[in-house]
C-alpha cells in the first residue's frame, strides 16, 4: 500500500499539477493532454492523481480560475479615477483585456470544439455556481467604486459580469465577423455596453 502524503507534500504536489498541467496544456491541448502526462511530469502514479483533483476538467478549471483571476486583479488595481474620463479608462483597459485573452493559449482552448461543453458537463455544479458567485463579488467592489465617485449603475454585478463574458466570447469569432471590421466594431460594442451601463448622477 502506498504511503500517504503530509500536507507539505499535499501542497506540493498540488502546485505541480497545476504547474504541469497549465505547461501541458497550452502546449498540447486538453484534448491530448492525458492525466499519465501530467503525473509522469510531476513523478507520482496516475491513480494518485484522483486524491487531488476528481477529472482532468476539473484540474483544467482550476488553472482557467487562476489565469482569470490575474486578469481580474490586474483590472481592480488599477485607478481608473485619476483619469479625466473614467468611462474612457474603462474602455482601454476592456480592450486591453481582450488582447491578453487573445494571446492566452488555456483560455482559448476552452472554446476550441466540444472543450467547453466536456468541461462544464465533468464539473461537480456547485463549483461552476461558486465561479459565477466570485464574478459577481469582484463586479459588485468595482461597482461600489463607482458609486462613491458618483456613477449611476443600475444593472445587477452577475448581468455586468454576462455582459463582459459575452465581449470576450466575440473574441473567438474573428473570422465570422469579419477580420477587416472586427477591431470596429469590437470597441462599438464595448462603447454600448459602458455607456449602458454607467451613467454619471446628476448634481
Amino acid at each position: 500500500m502506498a504511503r500517504g502524503f503530509n500536507s507539505k507534500e499535499k501542497q506540493a504536489i498540488r502546485l505541480s499539477l497545476i504547474e504541469y498541467g497549465r505547461e501541458l496544456f497550452s502546449k498540447l491541448g486538453f484534448q491530448k493532454t492525458s492525466i499519465l502526462d501530467i503525473t509522469k511530469n510531476v513523478g507520482i502514479a496516475q491513480g494518485t492523481f484522483y486524491k487531488f483533483f476528481s477529472s482532468k476538467e476539473e484540474l483544467y478549471f482550476v488553472i482557467l480560475e487562476m489565469e482569470e483571476q490575474k486578469l481580474r486583479e490586474q483590472f481592480m488595481v488599477t485607478d481608473i479615477f485619476k483619469e479625466k474620463d473614467p468611462k474612457q479608462s474603462i474602455k482601454n483597459m476592456l480592450q486591453q483585456m481582450i488582447q491578453m485573452i487573445e494571446k492566452n493559449a488555456l483560455i482559448r482552448e476552452l472554446f476550441i470544439g466540444s472543450t467547453m461543453e466536456h468541461i462544464v458537463y465533468k464539473l461537480p455544479p456547485e463549483l461552476l455556481e461558486k465561479h459565477y458567485q466570485n464574478d459577481s463579488l469582484a463586479m459588485l467592489s468595482l461597482l461600489e467604486k463607482f458609486k462613491k465617485e458618483g456613477f449611476a449603475i443600475e444593472k445587477e454585478p452577475e448581468i455586468i459580469a454576462s455582459m463582459l463574458r459575452s465581449i470576450f466570447l466575440l473574441t473567438l469569432h474573428k473570422k465570422e465577423i469579419g477580420e477587416h471590421v472586427f477591431e470596429k466594431t469590437m470597441e462599438a460594442f464595448i462603447d454600448l455596453i459602458i455607456d449602458d451601463l454607467i451613467r454619471e448622477e446628476e448634481k
